[in-house]
């Protein structure tokens, strides 16, 4: 087993672990057990401990979602379908996961962002990078750091309402507020 694989392991059963049971919740001994990897590469690989590893896992979250975003907006022919093809995905990925998941950053965020400054950044920066990501895909629509805007803050609160309705129906109405906001722009 080579020292990359151990590592990207441990990064995305954090990023898996954190969305699904928040960063508290999950300890050393879990995310080596459910990664797979022995137990000496915890501190190997991560040596500013969870924490160190915590910021991995968003920016493989930021990456994971990056890459989403990119294809919606490729395989759509409008900027409303590329938000409706991503909220779908989304909710695809929710249902899959028997709504225990949803945005990468979102719970982590929730629970970490008074506590360490070091996620508190990555989380910032991962924000950031979506806006900035947004913005430069939206071309011509009027207003796109408001839009951009829109589209994340309903995204994120979508998944969360579809998380405790256990449905992907709050990504359709979103994705649809969101065309309005669009063509209002």
């Amino acid at each position: 087993m080579s020292d990359t694989t151990t590592r990207e392991r441990m990064i995305s059963t954090a990023m898996k672990l954190f969305r699904r049971e928040g960063y508290q919740a999950t300890s050393w001994r879990r995310l080596v057990e459910e990664a797979g990897t022995p137990w000496g590469s915890a501190y190997h690989h991560f040596p500013g401990g969870k924490e160190q590893l915590a910021v991995a896992a968003i920016e493989l979250g930021t990456a994971v979602v990056s890459k989403t975003v990119r294809r919606a907006f490729e395989r759509t022919e409008t900027v409303e379908d590329a938000v409706a093809w991503w909220y779908r995905k989304a909710g695809e990925a929710l249902a899959a996961d028997d709504y225990r998941g949803g945005c990468p950053l979102a719970t982590i965020t929730l629970e970490m962002a008074h506590a360490s400054p070091a996620i508190t950044k990555a989380c910032q920066d991962a924000f950031a990078t979506w806006h900035t990501l947004l913005i430069e895909l939206l071309g011509d629509v009027k207003d796109p750091e408001d839009v951009a805007t829109a589209i994340m803050n309903n995204l994120e609160g979508a998944l969360l309402v579809s998380r405790v309705r256990r449905s992907p129906e709050p990504l359709d109405r979103a994705a649809r507020h969101v065309a309005l906001v669009i063509r209002a722009s």
